[in-house]
């Protein structure tokens, strides 16, 4: 590795804190969490006697120092409303898990903390700083900010092959076999795969588009805004990723049905009632599988059934403990009864990952945490409806979060941004229904 890394993980703190100085906070929130996640390595220090120490640890703590030290943190402005509880849940879960597995204390803590600075705080950062429509607005354009960087970086790896992490920070993060697909080399910059830089620059098409067609924003800095949205598609479609094409597919195609919450409400359900469908197994992988081949071509259909296979093995072991998982130390791994080996070599689905490490408690604590933003939205689109008022910000907004936990469904990209995404969608809802009831009392 480089000095650069050491640089970057470590001054990301400092800069955290000049940038709550210099900026409004809501929009030091986004500097730090969007640009921490896209630009940081994705490297990990283990530091004796404390816990790891990577990006995600960066951020976390430039959130709380920063908004600490400039005395922005707004924390009177804030109080824990019955919709954080599952956030709340889902990290304390692992202690739980650890507790009911006898793995003690210290191991639950240890986890727990990790859910902390990966979920917790980047969900209460949008919680409390993102709570307008203006607020909502920016976190949109910040969304785009970031994908309009990654083109260029993109293209360039997707030109010379993927070569920046190791460029600037020495080491390249992932299997390089992985990222040759269809004659041609797929982008990873400094993200975790490229699978994640494919979800994140279709998302970050989808709100490009939706902002465009809508007319909200019609230039970004004197250029016109069809031009970003065409080099935003461009890019995802040269990502190379199955999984990147259907929801740039789906997110661009949901905004000719954006008056309507029933696509909405179809593709939030769709999450828990698949979940549901797999784990009692009335929908196999091989149903899956057949769904599948008509989407998509036989090499993305033949990965998916590997998955697939994947998870039917594990939830056989998961059932053995569904409440509350086999915790860490790949304890609910499936074993081989004749030779004691492991069945299988990974994983890749998040859900089926926190099945069978924190059961029933982690996995639906988690999907509740990601979604019950996007649900709130779905009840404002209903008053919405009835007074002929349309807020696109926090619909794509809550259509980004759902291709997310879709994706999950299948991959285990965790991604901050989201869950950033899904504590302001919360914070928003509950700051116009406290407008709402001022309004009301003053008529009154």
């Amino acid at each position: 590795m480089t000095i650069l890394v050491p640089i970057m993980l470590f001054g990301w703190v400092p800069l955290a804190v000049i940038l709550f100085n210099c900026l409004k906070p809501h929009r030091a929130v986004l500097f730090i969490v969007i640009g921490g996640w896209l630009l940081l390595p994705t490297a990990v220090y283990n530091l004796p006697g404390l816990p790891e120490y990577s990006k995600s640890t960066a951020i976390a703590l430039g959130l709380i120092l920063g908004g600490r030290l400039s005395g922005k943190r707004q924390v009177t402005f804030f109080s824990w409303k019955i919709y954080d509880l599952p956030m709340v849940i889902w990290c304390l879960s692992p202690i739980i898990t650890s507790l009911t597995n006898q793995l003690g204390l210290y191991d639950g803590l240890s986890t727990a903390w990790g859910h902390f600075v990966g979920w917790l705080v980047p969900y209460l950062a949008g919680r409390i700083y993102i709570t307008s429509h203006e607020k909502l607005r920016d976190l949109c354009l910040g969304i785009v900010f970031g994908g309009i960087l990654y083109v260029f970086l993109c293209l360039f790896e997707v030109r010379m092959s993927p070569q920046l992490s190791k460029i600037l920070y020495g080491f390249f993060p992932h299997d390089w076999k992985q990222h040759w697909r269809y004659g041609g080399w797929r982008p990873i910059v400094f993200l975790q795969h490229g699978l994640m830089v494919a979800l994140w620059m279709a998302n970050s098409s989808t709100i490009a588009f939706w902002l465009w067609r809508s007319r909200i924003i019609k230039c970004l800095k004197g250029i016109p805004m069809s031009l970003f949205v065409m080099l935003l598609v461009i890019t995802s479609l040269l990502c190379k990723s199955a999984n990147g094409w259907f929801f740039l597919t789906l997110g661009c195609g949901c905004y000719f049905m954006r008056r309507s919450n029933k696509i909405f409400l179809f593709l939030l359900l769709g999450v828990p009632l698949y979940l549901a469908l797999r784990i009692s197994g009335v929908l196999s992988g091989q149903d899956v599988e057949m769904v599948a081949a008509t989407i998509f071509d036989p090499e993305r259909v033949s990965s998916l059934s590997f998955r697939l296979l994947q998870e039917d093995l594990f939830l056989e072991r998961a059932m053995e403990s569904p409440l509350f998982g086999w915790g860490g130390y790949s304890r609910g791994w499936p074993i081989d009864p004749e030779t004691g080996r492991r069945m299988i070599k990974a994983i890749d689905a998040l859900w089926i990952i926190i099945l069978i490490s924190k059961g029933f408690l982690g996995l639906v604590s988690f999907v509740g945490s990601m979604l019950i933003g996007p649900w709130l939205v779905l009840q404002s689109m209903k008053k919405a409806e009835n007074q002929n008022l349309f807020i696109p910000d926090s619909v794509v907004l809550s259509l980004v979060v759902i291709c997310f936990m879709i994706d999950c469904l299948v991959n285990a990209m965790v991604n901050p941004i989201y869950i950033m995404i899904s504590g302001a969608l919360v914070g928003w809802y509950l700051s116009q229904k406290k407008e709402a009831q001022k309004v009301g009392s003053v008529i009154c």
